[in-house]
């Protein structure tokens, strides 16, 4: 009869409450922003918008600079007005919270996001979106396989 409180609904909602997405209990440390080649990275820049980048042939740092500058070059951190060294600890934590699978790793999710970088823009769907969408295009595809534990399931 009374409508649930905002809290009752927090609570129904909070995915913490189920075993399965309770992984890292633990807070991460997140490292120090890593150095970078500056050659592989001048490399990687060029490739950020096109179909022929293999993520495999960078180190793990260095992708670290790659996919914050797919950030920059959208000019999303003065656009949303989110300082710079949030993007890198972001991308640090979703780094970090990658486990080391044969494939879905950190070079994974950098590659998935990557390529949707350079499918939106080559098609002229990056230019429809406005900040907010670019950078939610962007982070679901960093994110999309946080924590996978690398195994199939039955379905």
């Amino acid at each position: 009869p009374h409508p649930p409180t905002t809290s009752s609904l927090e609570k129904q909602s909070d995915v913490a409450c189920i075993p399965e997405f309770r992984r890292s209990a633990k807070p991460v440390r997140l490292p120090p922003w890593p150095p970078c080649s500056e050659s592989e990275v001048t490399r990687g820049r060029a490739l950020l918008t096109t179909m022929n980048m293999d993520p495999t042939t960078f180190s793990r740092d260095d992708l670290c600079h790659l996919a914050l500058q797919v950030f920059k070059d959208l000019d999303l951190p003065t656009q949303l007005q989110i300082q710079e060294d949030r993007f890198q600890r972001f991308i640090l934590a979703v780094r970090e919270h990658m486990f080391d699978n044969p494939y879905h790793n950190w070079f994974h999710v950098f590659d998935v996001m990557q390529t949707a970088n350079a499918l939106a823009t080559s098609t002229g769907t990056m230019a429809r979106l406005d900040s907010w969408e670019r950078f939610a295009l962007l982070s679901a595809a960093l994110c999309h396989d946080m924590e996978h534990p690398g195994v199939s399931s039955d379905f």
